[in-house]
């Protein structure tokens, strides 16, 4: 009776993370230079999610929502590459949980530009820094 009660508990907790918890957001935008005309071609997953490969020309955005599962330990990476050979230009973690009933809420974004990705946490373009080379 005892185990049954803790199972109950414990269950009940994730629901209430999962119906009250906060969605983060990750966003990645092609930032090349025009005169590049380079396609950005980004694969984000998580070790249960497969977010799928987008095709991304200048200027354009993709995001997707999700929520950090209850014992934080939800993790999403990408991969990018840069056209028109699609050779890859970085992997990087896009988004890591901080522990134990952590719902964010935030935004991350990325920037794939000519020198580099930049990244900020929330939306105020003016604060991107460059994150990998």
């Amino acid at each position: 009776m005892k185990n049954v009660s803790i199972f109950l508990i414990v269950f009940g907790l994730c629901m209430i993370g999962d119906v009250y918890g906060k969605k983060s957001m990750i966003t990645v935008k092609n930032e090349f230079s025009p005169k590049s005309r380079l396609v950005l071609k980004v694969h984000c997953k998580s070790k249960n999610d497969d977010i799928g490969i987008k095709y991304l020309e200048i200027g354009e955005i993709m995001s997707f929502s999700f929520k950090t599962n209850f014992w934080g330990t939800t993790e999403f990476w990408c991969d990018i590459y840069k056209g028109p050979d699609y050779k890859r230009f970085r992997g990087f973690t896009a988004y890591q949980a901080k522990g134990l009933f952590v719902k964010d809420g935030s935004s991350y974004n990325w920037l794939a530009r000519d020198d580099g990705i930049y990244f900020h946490k929330n939306l105020l373009p003016t604060y991107f820094k460059l994150y990998w080379k």
